[in-house]
């Protein structure tokens, strides 16, 4: 019975995202309609390896195309499942599902300790969950997360290797685990020598990078294979302006409230939910951890030019802990509130209009 709420959730979850599919003319039951965009990377990566080219065609002199900036450890699955016979897309789809169903239940059962079902809620139907369970990496990045944050100060060794593989599943895992890492080590600096501390937390996180280098050598021929081709979709900026251009598409819009501007109504809940749960967090001298992951998922996007920040908002399934923190009616208007959201941002993708 334990595990009855975490699964109707998200079985709950799950529906909303096969009406959002049907809504927009495709059939939840074809693995195909939960394939877009960054979906056929990884399903050449785990067919073929990691490959990179120069363009050709249409494309800028001196650019790289290719797979080469995904990550590998979700392609990795599904490679596993293709061999035990799941047709590859498919395959994509088993594993995602699963890991937004063990991320749910972990989640139930470490953080909110089987009692409250609003914040459950919330965890179900989090910011970019179509991504959770797309033939995308998000699910597997939150599982890791979830594991790795259970096993700060618990188990270190399960901790490092959960890191390793939320490091592995999506770049801004690379970011995250050693800020989290760096947090926990000043949290118990008397224990140990903070490096020390770190480096048994986030070390794995950074043998991983290394790791990934290496295959993409053997793979490409290339040590900068990543670099290659993550820098063909855009380089640093300042957040500020990240925002403020999300801001200004709603201040000059005809209509505030179309399908197509779901996301930055996301950006702009989720940063009021995650400023509101800070403050609760701080108040209570709470959950350090949690809120650096948090704050890393909302902020680390922004650095960067052409990024998904509703995508890479999936990461924010651990936010439900610290929504716990906040009045029983304030985390039931946001649960609501994050599923008009979700079923918005869903039916854009199953339209083909968000990558």
């Amino acid at each position: 019975m334990a595990l009855l709420p975490p699964l109707v959730a998200w079985a709950g979850a799950l529906a909303l995202l096969c009406g959002a599919a049907v809504a927009t003319g495709h059939d939840p039951l074809h693995a195909s309609t939960w394939a877009r965009f960054d979906s056929l990377a990884y399903e050449e990566i785990a067919r073929h390896g990691y490959e990179v080219h120069r363009c050709t065609t249409g494309e800028p002199a001196r650019t790289w195309c290719g797979d080469a900036a995904w990550f590998p450890a979700y392609p990795m699955l599904m490679a596993a499942a293709a061999a035990a016979g799941v047709p590859l897309v498919a395959a994509g789809v088993v594993v995602s599902w699963l890991a937004a169903a063990g991320t749910l239940v972990l989640v139930w059962r470490w953080f909110l300790r089987c009692r409250r079902a609003a914040p459950l809620v919330c965890a179900a139907f989090a910011p970019g969950l179509v991504y959770l369970y797309a033939v995308f990496p998000l699910s597997l990045l939150t599982l890791s997360g979830t594991v790795f944050l259970r096993n700060l100060d618990r188990r270190r060794w399960l901790a490092g290797g959960a890191g390793a593989v939320a490091a592995l599943a999506y770049p801004l895992g690379m970011a995250l685990v050693p800020i989290v890492a760096v947090v926990s080590a000043v949290q118990r600096r008397r224990e140990r020598s903070l490096v020390a501390q770190a480096a048994v937390l986030g070390g794995p996180a950074l043998v991983g990078g290394f790791l990934l280098v290496l295959e993409q050598w053997l793979q490409t021929g290339r040590w900068t294979a990543y670099a290659d081709v993550a820098g063909s979709y855009g380089g640093l900026q300042d957040p500020v302006t990240s925002i403020t251009d999300l801001v200004r598409v709603l201040l000059h819009t005809s209509n505030a409230f179309a399908y197509a501007l779901v996301p930055i109504w996301q950006f702009l809940l989720v940063t009021v939910l995650l400023a509101a749960s800070v403050v609760a967090a701080c108040r209570r001298r709470a959950a350090a951890v949690i809120v650096a992951w948090c704050i890393a998922v909302w902020f680390v996007p922004l650095l960067q030019t052409q990024q998904s920040v509703w995508r890479s908002e999936a990461g924010l399934v651990l936010l439900a802990p610290l929504l716990a923190l906040l009045p029983r009616r304030v985390i039931w208007i946001a649960a609501a509130a994050l599923i008009v959201v979700a079923y918005g941002v869903a039916h854009e993708f199953f339209a083909g209009t968000l990558i």
